[in-house]
C-alpha cells in the first residue's frame, strides 16, 4: 500500500526524551509553531490497522537517523531509553542547527510474523513555547535543506591581553522540540528534549575590515593559508592581495598551504602588525561556500615602493598596505652582501650551520640610486636541503643581479620570508603584465 504526500527529504536531526501520544491526545502540534502542513491524496488507499500503525510509528522513530548540522550522529530518544545504562539528555555544545526530514517511505518486513508495511509518512515540527525553555525557528538553506535553529543563550566574548576570558557566560537552557509523525489521517507526537549550551557571539570580517575592530575583539576571518613562520609561531591568511597574521599556531600545525580556513581568534596588534592571536578554532572550509574570498594574488613591487617601507615597521602603507604575508614579485634586482647566524653575527657561507635560523643580507637601489638593505630569512623549518640550496645559490651568484618572488615577512621591519628554494630566486627579471 502506498500514499502520496509532499516529500522534502533529508535527515531527521532531533532527539530527546520520548513521550508518545495519538491524535486524541491534548498534545497536538501547536499551529503557531508547526513547520510543515500535511497534504494527503484522494487516491483509494488501504488503511493500516491500529496495530500496524503502532508498529510503523515505533519503527520509524527508531530507524530514522538523527544527525546534527556538522554530521555528528546523536542517539535518538528511543536509543537513549533502551540503552543498557540510560543516556542523559543530549547537550548541544557547538551551536549546531538540527537537520530535519519532512517525509519518507517506510519499508518494514517481518517475515516470521508475515507483516509487511510500506506506508509513506510525513513529519511536522513545533516546540514548547514556555519559559524557561528556549525556542526554535525553522528555515531552509540555499540548497533546500530544512533546519530547526535553536535559540541558544549567547554572549559577547571578551579577553584580556593575556588571552584570559573576562566575559560572563549565561547558563544553559533546556529546549523541547515536538516531532509529529503522520501516517494516513493519524499522527503521533514525540517530545525531544535537549540542553542548549551558551554560544559566544563571533562576528565575521574580511581581512581588510578586521583591522578596524577594537583590539581584543574575538572575530572570525576566512582566507587561504599562505605561510607558516615557525620561528615566530605564526602564520598568515590571504584573501587576494590582503593578508593577516596568525599568532600561536603550534596547536594547529595541520594547516596546509593553499587551503582555505575559517579562523577564530582575538584581534591584536603586535609591533604594529595586525594579527589574530590566542587562536580559538581553525576549520577547513570549502572555497565554493565563500566565493568572495580570493586565492592569494602575487603583488608586483617596485624598488621605490619597497624602499619607502623599510623604516615603517610591520603595518605598511601605500602599495604594500596589508601585504605582509602575501606573495610579492620584486621587479628590481638585489645583490648578495652577507650571511648572518641567528644572533646576527656575520659568517662565511661555508661555515653556515644548517638546521638553525640564519639571514642573508641583500642590497638594492631605488630610482635615486639610494642603496638599501633587506634580509632574506632562512627559517630552519624550511629544512636543511632548502637552506643549503639558498646558500649555494648565493655563493655561486655572489656578484649577480638576483630577483625574488615569495612571501613578504615582517618583524619590526619588512623582510623576505620564503618557505622553499624552488621558484624563489632568479637571475632574470620577472615578466609582469
Amino acid at each position: 500500500m502506498k500514499k502520496t504526500f509532499v516529500k522534502i527529504g533529508l535527515l531527521l536531526a532531533v532527539f530527546g526524551l520520548l513521550v508518545g501520544c495519538d491524535n486524541s491526545s491534548s498534545e497536538v502540534v501547536p499551529p503557531s509553531s508547526t513547520s510543515e502542513e500535511v497534504v494527503s491524496s484522494s487516491e483509494e488507499e488501504v488503511k493500516l490497522t491500529e496495530q500496524e500503525y503502532q508498529i510503523a510509528v515505533n519503527y520509524i522513530v527508531r530507524s530514522v537517523p538523527l544527525v546534527l548540522e556538522r554530521g555528528v550522529k546523536v542517539p535518538t530518544n528511543v536509543e537513549r531509553a533502551e540503552a543498557e545504562n540510560p543516556l542523559p539528555t543530549p547537550e548541544l555544545k557547538y551551536g549546531d542547527n538540527l537537520l530535519l526530514i519532512t517525509a519518507g517511505e517506510l519499508k518494514y518486513e517481518d517475515e516470521i510474523n508475515g507483516v509487511y508495511l510500506y506506508p509513506e509518512y510525513t513529519v511536522t515540527y513545533s516546540f514548547l513555547e514556555q519559559e524557561p525553555y528556549a525556542g526554535f525557528t525553522f528555515e531552509y538553506d540555499d540548497i533546500g535543506r530544512y533546519f530547526a535553529v535553536p535559540e541558544y543563550p549567547r554572549y559577547e566574548a571578551e579577553y584580556d591581553n593575556g588571552g584570559n576570558p573576562i566575559h560572563t557566560v549565561p547558563p544553559a537552557k533546556a529546549a523541547r522540540l515536538y516531532v509529529t509523525i503522520h501516517i494516513e489521517e493519524r499522527f503521533t507526537t514525540f517530545n525531544m528534549d535537549m540542553i542548549l549550551e551558551p554560544q559566544a557571539i563571533i562576528h565575521d570580517y574580511n581581512l581588510a575590515d578586521v583591522r578596524s575592530v577594537p583590539t581584543g575583539s574575538v572575530v572570525r576571518v576566512y582566507g587561504y593559508f599562505n605561510g607558516y613562520f615557525s620561528d615566530w609561531n605564526n602564520g598568515v591568511l590571504c584573501d587576494g592581495d590582503v593578508a593577516l597574521g596568525l599568532f600561536k599556531l603550534q596547536e594547529f600545525n595541520h594547516m596546509e598551504l593553499g587551503k582555505m580556513y575559517a579562523v577564530v581568534g582575538q584581534f591584536t596588534v603586535y609591533n604594529g602588525l595586525p594579527q589574530l592571536q590566542w587562536i580559538k578554532t581553525v576549520s577547513e572550509v570549502e572555497p565554493a561556500d565563500h566565493p568572495t574570498v580570493k586565492e592569494p594574488k602575487a603583488v608586483v613591487v617596485s624598488a621605490d615602493d619597497f624602499a619607502d617601507q623599510l623604516d615603517i615597521g610591520n603595518e605598511l602603507s601605500g602599495p604594500l598596505m596589508h601585504k605582509v604575508g602575501t606573495t610579492v614579485v620584486l621587479n628590481f634586482p638585489l645583490r648578495y652582501k652577507a650571511m648572518l647566524d641567528r644572533d646576527g653575527n656575520a659568517v662565511e657561507p661555508g661555515a653556515l650551520e644548517l638546521g638553525k635560523h640564519a639571514d642573508v643580507v641583500l642590497t638594492g637601489k631605488d630610482s635615486d640610486n639610494f642603496e638599501f638593505e633587506v634580509k632574506l630569512s632562512l627559517n630552519y623549518h624550511m629544512g636543511t636541503d632548502n637552506q643549503a640550496a639558498f646558500r649555494d645559490f648565493f655563493v655561486t651568484n655572489a656578484d649577480a643581479d638576483i630577483y625574488f618572488t615569495g612571501p613578504l615577512g615582517a618583524y619590526n621591519a619588512i623582510n623576505l620570508a620564503p618557505f622553499a628554494f624552488e621558484g624563489t630566486l632568479s637571475l632574470t627579471p620577472p615578466v609582469v603584465s
